[in-house]
């Protein structure tokens, strides 16, 4: 025979006592931290470069450095790995609406050595439209101390219409924005 439960639905476990209780008898020692950055910037392109492949890093250790200097340094120090996870970009021409012209966009992630499999996404797109927008969700995970940190993910963006405008004007622009967490990796 079956029994009817006193337990609403609404009944939730008290993750907090628990966790106070775990701490008393000293079985909760992991401690985590994470923090969830947004990185930005935008580059308007001179015409000069437009004629071949070019490639922009888009995140910079250094600049990481910086935004966990900010931090309390037994913060700073548990803050060995970055995890990637979502890359925005946009492509506005400067002038007016309708540049007739293809444009060839990738993003890269160069920890892996064949080209096919670090590609994070591509787009080929015409900027005819005016405004072009390029979004990818990699979910990557790396280290800090990685060798040729900053070169890991690149954008690559290659402007075929060289005939365009006269050196020194920049007929685009390109504005990136990239959610990143540092964050603290323990096992058990």
């Amino acid at each position: 025979m079956r029994q009817d439960s006193n337990l609403s639905p609404y009944d939730r476990f008290r993750i907090g006592e628990i966790g106070r209780v775990l701490n008393q008898i000293g079985l909760n020692q992991r401690r985590y931290h994470i923090i969830y950055k947004v990185s930005s910037g935008e580059f308007a392109i001179p015409v000069e470069l437009t004629g071949s492949m070019m490639e922009m890093q888009l995140i910079l250790k250094e600049e990481i450095l910086e935004e966990l200097s900010k931090l309390r340094e037994d913060v700073v120090v548990t803050m060995k790995w970055i995890h990637i996870g979502a890359i925005e970009v946009v492509i506005k021409a400067t002038l007016k609406e309708e540049i007739d012209s293809e444009i060839h966009l990738s993003i890269m992630y160069r920890r892996i050595n064949n080209l096919r499999n670090g590609c994070l996404g591509t787009m080929i797109e015409n900027l005819y439209a005016g405004k072009l927008m390029f979004d990818i969700h990699p979910r990557i995970t790396y280290n800090l101390a990685d060798q040729d940190f900053s070169r890991v993910l690149t954008l690559h963006q290659d402007f075929k219409r060289k005939d365009l405008m006269k050196e020194g004007n920049r007929p685009y622009s390109i504005t990136y924005r990239i959610a990143y967490a540092p964050f603290q990796y323990t096992s058990f």
